[in-house]
């Protein structure tokens, strides 16, 4: 089955143009909107969608606890920001997309939106790996290879290689590019850190 997603936007000149944008990264099979906070939880069952993509605005306070509670598992939340809206809504989100994000920035965080296990991204995880295990994952998402991680560490290659099978093991992901994607969104390493 292909990938879906739905927009939740009360603008129609703001949820067409996610539409036209969103069409053109070929991510998604399905591409659906909704206009009013009331049809969210109805249209989340409907269209079952990888990722939902919300206006913060949006979210009254019965759609916040449904959002917290007792949403879809699998579907992952972004929020579309062209307004100021309250930080304590941003719990709910996995990522932020801003108004003047291009095409390729909003592409690239739809691919790793999808990239994710469920499971990293509801049960907040980051809190599972160990210091070590996140001082891992922050060299990797570097660059750097097993070699070069135990110099810096000062530990064996075999206990980099240990660190590093029980990281897959905790958070059942298996390629380098995943674990950047669960580094940036745990705060384990920021954009800077990889840009140098």
């Amino acid at each position: 089955m292909g990938k879906s997603i739905l927009i939740a936007e009360q603008s129609e000149i703001i949820r067409k143009g996610l539409v036209q944008v969103i069409g053109n990264t070929n991510l998604f099979d399905s591409i659906n909107e909704i206009h009013a906070a009331s049809n969210l939880p109805a249209a989340v069952k409907r269209y079952d969608p990888d990722i939902l993509i919300i206006n913060p605005l949006f979210i009254t306070p019965d759609l916040a606890v449904w959002l917290k509670e007792k949403r879809n598992a699998n579907m992952r939340v972004t929020a579309f920001v062209y307004n100021i809206f309250d930080d304590d809504l941003r719990e709910l989100f996995e990522d932020v997309i801003q108004v003047g994000d291009g095409r390729n920035k909003i592409k690239k965080k739809l691919a790793a939106l999808l990239m994710l296990p469920t499971e990293s991204i509801h049960n907040g995880n980051a809190d599972i790996l160990s210091v070590r295990e996140k001082e891992i994952v922050r060299l990797l998402a570097q660059g750097l290879n097993n070699r070069e991680i135990s110099e810096k560490l000062f530990i064996s290659p075999h206990t980099v290689n240990t660190h590093r099978k029980n990281i897959t093991r905790k958070l059942d992901i298996r390629s380098v590019a995943g674990l950047i994607v669960y580094a940036i969104i745990n705060d384990i390493v920021t954009v800077e850190e990889l840009q140098q």
